[in-house]
C-alpha cells in the first residue's frame, strides 16, 4: 500500500526537514518553511512545545489530505518528554510545501479535545 507521502515526495521531505530542524535547534531552518503571515502564531506555538524538550528525535505518525493541503501529524520526543504538533501545509506559488498552521497539544489534550459528539446532519422521516 503506498502512503501519502510516498505519493507525494517533496512534502514527506519539507515534514522531515523541518522536523530536523526543530530538533536541531535550527529556529531559522525551521522557519523558511513557514508562510509569513502565521509566523508568529507559528512561534508561539513551538515556544510552547518546546518548553518540553530538548528534543532528540521526532515521529510523524499521522498525514491526512485537506482538500489541497495536508494535515500533519508531528511527536518531537526528548529525554523530558514529548510534543504533538499538527501541522498544515500548503503549496505556494512556486510549488514548494509551506507550514500555514501550527498547532501544539500539551499533555492531556489532542485534536479532538473539546469536539463533544457529533451532530446529526440530516434525519430520514420513516413516517413521511
Amino acid at each position: 500500500m503506498t502512503t501519502l507521502s510516498q505519493r507525494m515526495p517533496e512534502l514527506g521531505e519539507g515534514i522531515a526537514a523541518h522536523a530536523r530542524a526543530v530538533v536541531a535547534r535550527e529556529e531559522q531552518a525551521a522557519e523558511r518553511f513557514v508562510i509569513a503571515p502565521v509566523l508568529d502564531a507559528y512561534r508561539a506555538a513551538m515556544y510552547e512545545a518546546a518548553r518540553c524538550g530538548p528534543f532528540d528525535r521526532y515521529e510523524a505518525p499521522g498525514l491526512a489530505r485537506l482538500g489541497e493541503q495536508f494535515i500533519s501529524k508531528v511527536r518531537f520526543i526528548g529525554p523530558r518528554g514529548g510534543a504533538l504538533m499538527q501541522i498544515r501545509w500548503k503549496r505556494n506559488a512556486d510549488g514548494h510545501w509551506r507550514i500555514a498552521e501550527a498547532e501544539y497539544f500539551p499533555p492531556g489534550r489532542s485534536p479532538w479535545t473539546g469536539v463533544g459528539r457529533p451532530k446529526l446532519m440530516r434525519q430520514e422521516n420513516p413516517d413521511a
